[in-house]
């Protein structure tokens, strides 16, 4: 089930604009208070969905990769964004891994919660890199701090426009110099890392072992190199790994 079987909040559909440097005390206090009822209803609206799905399954993985691909309301400060990012977890929950990857770096509510709004040439912000390579991919020991660098490099200018709230790459702000990653030189992009990154057996152990971990309290090590091995061969596809969990 990709769509949502409860309707969410109205104002999802709403447009809107984004003129907060133009409003007074008065008004700012009330759009904070308008935008902390839409967390509340936000929440709301999922613990519904929650409850009365026809698939409870999708919202069990929904919630997974929530909490794997973490990012929060308090900082992102958009109820909408974070709609959108839960539209974007429930479509790939049982799709590829791969896929989701490369859409989560292009997501508006993950660029403004690890900070890549503020990463550009000359002056690096590695957040996004690090929390990809430690926690969405490799897990802990299995990169350098040098790839961590690099990384945020070809992640430079990966943006999103405040008016629309959608993704683009501000070319004015990205690094196009060559780039050493992994043991690989070139002019990477974002999506060059990503797919760099996927060629390590490792982040299939890691990303299985993770999702085995949800379900069995104590998985043996033979299942969990056996689901590791077949995640890696089906190129990480998710439905059939949790089919064999």
């Amino acid at each position: 089930h990709n769509k949502p079987y409860s309707s969410p909040p109205r104002w999802i559909g709403e447009q809107t604009t984004n003129k907060h440097n133009k409003l007074s005390k008065e008004e700012r206090r009330k759009m904070n208070k308008i935008r902390r009822e839409r967390g509340i209803e936000l929440k709301a609206w999922w613990f519904e969905e929650m409850i009365n799905t026809s698939s409870p399954f999708t919202e069990q993985m929904t919630l997974f990769w929530h909490n794997h691909f973490t990012s929060s309301l308090r900082k992102v400060k958009s109820p909408k964004l974070m709609f959108k990012q839960n539209l974007l977890l429930r479509k790939y929950a049982l799709g590829n891994f791969r896929d989701l990857l490369h859409a989560i770096t292009e997501d508006p509510a993950m660029i403004l919660y690890l900070d890549n709004q503020s990463n550009r040439k000359g002056k690096p912000n590695e957040n996004y890199a690090r929390e990809l390579l430690e926690l969405f991919t490799l897990g802990e020991g299995h990169y350098s701090e040098q790839d961590i660098k690099e990384a945020a490099r070809a992640f430079t200018g990966y943006q999103i426009n405040r008016q629309t709230g959608e993704f683009y790459i501000n070319f004015r702000q990205h690094d196009f110099e060559v780039k050493s990653f992994m043991n690989r030189r070139g002019k990477f992009i974002g999506e060059d890392i990503v797919d760099i990154i996927l060629e390590q057996p490792q982040v299939a152990r890691h990303i299985s072992e993770k999702i085995t971990r949800q379900f069995i309290s104590n998985p043996d090590e033979r299942l969990l190199s056996e689901t590791a091995h077949n995640f890696f061969n089906s190129n990480y596809e998710i439905l059939p790994l949790v089919r064999q969990i």
